[in-house]
C-alpha cells in the first residue's frame, strides 16, 4: 500500500491569436495588438480567475493553515507558466499574490517549465527551448521567491534528450507521464533514476488523475460520486512508493463547476488523506530516493490515447504552421523586443492542439479547448497570422530573399535570411561546414 502522494497542478493560459485574423486582417499597433486577441484572452482568464483561480486558491491557503494547527502536512506543487503569469501581472494582481502567499507558507512547491508552454523542445535545435527554460526559471525565482530544482515540460512532453538536458540544467526531478510503454510493465507509482544519469524521475498516476480531471462529475461513470474519502482510499491501497497526481488546475472551478462538488472534494481531500495515512509531501522531498532505474525511450505525453506528440504535430496543418513559425525566429531575434515576444506566443503549444483533427474522445476534448470553431478555422487564422506577421519583419529588416535551410542526418536543423547569420550557424555547428559550398548560389 502506498503511505504518501505527490499532490499538482498545470497552471497555464495561452496568448490566442486572433479568431479574424484571416478574415478581417486590417489592426493596426504593436505585432501583439495586431495578432493576438487582447480582448479574447483576458475575457477567458478572468472568467477563469473568477471561477477557479481566486476559490480553488483560496481553499488551499485554508487547508494549510488548518493541517498547520491541527497538525497535519499539508502540501502541493505547482507548474506555471510564464504566460499565465503574464496574464496575472496584467489582468489579476490578486491571483499573483496568492500564488506568492502560497510559496511563503513552505508547504508549496514551484516546477520549472518552458515559459511559453511551447513545443520548441520537439524541435532539433533545441537552443529556443534552453531559453525558454532558462527564463521560467528566472521568473519563478523572482516573483515567487523560489529557484526550481524540478522540472515539467510541456503537456508532459518527454523524450531522452528532454531528460538528459533538464539533468545538464542542474534539475533533480522531472515529471512525466506514466505511459505503459515507457514504464515496460513496472507502476507508475515509484520514483525512478534515469539510466545512465542522476535525475530523479516521477511518473504521473494518470488513471487515479483523470478520476478527478475526466470524469468528476459524469454522472455515467461507475464510481461516480467521487468523495475524498473514497478517492483517498484508493491512493492508500494503491501498491508502490507514492502516488504522483497532476492535473490542470481549471479542474476546479472551470472544467467541473463548483455546483458539482469539486471544491468541496479539494476541500476535504487533505483531510482524507490523512485520515487513511497517506502523507502529503513535494517533488523535491522524494526525488532523492529513487526504487528503480527507468530507461526513457521515444515520446510521450499526457494526451490522447497514443500519448506522444501527435497531438501537436501530427498532421500536414500543424507541419505547415510549424515550419511558418520556425522560419520567423531569426527575423524575431533580429528585430527583438516586442517582435520578439510575439514570435514566442505563437510557439505555444496551445495554437497547434487547436489544429488536431481527429475525431472520437480526442477530438472531443480538442474540441472543447479549443479557442476556434474547428480545426480548420484554427489554421486559416493562425496560417495567416504567423506568415504576416513574418512578412511584416522582412519588411523591417529590408529582406527580400528566401531563407537558407540548414539540414543534418536528413532533417532541416536551422535557418538563416542573411550571410551573417549563415555563417553564425557555422560557428555555433562545425558539423554544418559542408553547407558553405551552397552560400554564393544561395545569395544571387
Amino acid at each position: 500500500m502506498t503511505d504518501r502522494v505527490l499532490v499538482g497542478f498545470e497552471v497555464h493560459q495561452p496568448f490566442r491569436v486572433r479568431r479574424n485574423a484571416f478574415w478581417s486582417p486590417r489592426f493596426r499597433g504593436s505585432p501583439l495588438e495586431k495578432y493576438f486577441d487582447e480582448g479574447k484572452n483576458r475575457e477567458v482568464f478572468e472568467r477563469v480567475r473568477r471561477k477557479c483561480y481566486i476559490p480553488a486558491t483560496n481553499v488551499i491557503l485554508d487547508e494549510i493553515e488548518a493541517g498547520e494547527d491541527e497538525g497535519r502536512e499539508v502540501k502541493f506543487f505547482f507548474s506555471v507558466s510564464g504566460t499565465l503569469l503574464d496574464q496575472a501581472e496584467m489582468w489579476g494582481r490578486d491571483f499573483l499574490e496568492l500564488l506568492q502567499l502560497l510559496s511563503s507558507t513552505g508547504k508549496v512547491e514551484f516546477l520549472a517549465q518552458t515559459y511559453y508552454h511551447s513545443v520548441t523542445s520537439l524541435w532539433e535545435d533545441r537552443t529556443e527551448w534552453r531559453e525558454q527554460v532558462q527564463m521560467h526559471r528566472e521568473t519563478v525565482k523572482s516573483l515567487l521567491g523560489q529557484e526550481p530544482t524540478t522540472f515539467e515540460n510541456t503537456e508532459l512532453l518527454t523524450t531522452p534528450v528532454t531528460v538528459e538536458e533538464a539533468e545538464r540544467m542542474g534539475f533533480s526531478g522531472y515529471v512525466l507521464e506514466g505511459k505503459e510503454s515507457l514504464l515496460k510493465g513496472r507502476s507508475p507509482n515509484f520514483v525512478y533514476r534515469r539510466k545512465g544519469g542522476e535525475i530523479s524521475l516521477l511518473p504521473r498516476n494518470y488513471v487515479l488523475s483523470d478520476d478527478v480531471a475526466f470524469r468528476f462529475s459524469n454522472r455515467s461513470w461507475d464510481q461516480y460520486p467521487l468523495t475524498a474519502n473514497k478517492y483517498a482510499s484508493w491512493i492508500r491501497s494503491s501498491p508502490g512508493q507514492l502516488v504522483t497526481l497532476f492535473v490542470d488546475y481549471e479542474t476546479f472551478g472551470e472544467h467541473h463547476w463548483a455546483e458539482t462538488g469539486i471544491m468541496d472534494f479539494l476541500r476535504w481531500l487533505p483531510r482524507e488523506l490523512d485520515r487513511a495515512g497517506v502523507k502529503m509531501v513535494l517533488p523535491r522531498e522524494v526525488v532523492h530516493s529513487p526504487y528503480y532505474e527507468l530507461e526513457v525511450e521515444g515520446i510521450s505525453s499526457w494526451a490522447d490515447i497514443r500519448k506522444d506528440h501527435t497531438s501537436w504535430l501530427g498532421n500536414v496543418m500543424q507541419w505547415a504552421y510549424d515550419e511558418a513559425v520556425r522560419r520567423a525566429e531569426m527575423p524575431s531575434r533580429e528585430l527583438k523586443g516586442e517582435f520578439l515576444r510575439a514570435w514566442r506566443y505563437f510557439s505555444t503549444s496551445d495554437n497547434y492542439y487547436y489544429l488536431f483533427t481527429e475525431s472520437g474522445g480526442p477530438g472531443e476534448v480538442h474540441s472543447y479547448f479549443s479557442a476556434y470553431d474547428s480545426p480548420l478555422d484554427a489554421f486559416l487564422n493562425e496560417f495567416y497570422a504567423v506568415n504576416s506577421f513574418l512578412h511584416e519583419e522582412l519588411k523591417a529588416l529590408g529582406v527580400e530573399n528566401e531563407p537558407f535551410f540548414f539540414y543534418k542526418d536528413g532533417k532541416r536543423f536551422s535557418v538563416a535570411w542573411n550571410e551573417r547569420e549563415f555563417r553564425e550557424e557555422l560557428k555555433r555547428d562545425p558539423s554544418l561546414k559542408d553547407h558553405e559550398k551552397f552560400m554564393e548560389e544561395w545569395l544571387k
